[in-house]
């Protein structure tokens, strides 16, 4: 049996992107505070917004970019 990954509501994913376009550099805690999220909702939406080319993280700092 194959698990289903779980999609997060567009929603979210929109906050993001509008949190990162008014403050670029902002680490994965900030935006769950920020947005009242929890961590794993927070990380899968980012996960899939980086998949999709919106997002980029410097991994050196873990900080999150627009793209």
């Amino acid at each position: 049996m194959v698990a289903q990954r779980r999609r997060t509501e567009p929603a979210l994913s929109r906050r993001i992107l509008a949190l990162l376009n008014e403050c670029p550099g902002v680490k994965l805690i900030v935006i769950e505070e920020t947005l009242g999220t929890s961590r794993i909702e927070a990380g899968r939406a980012i996960r899939e917004l980086m998949e999709r080319g919106k997002v980029r993280r410097d991994e050196s700092t873990r900080e999150y970019f627009p793209v």
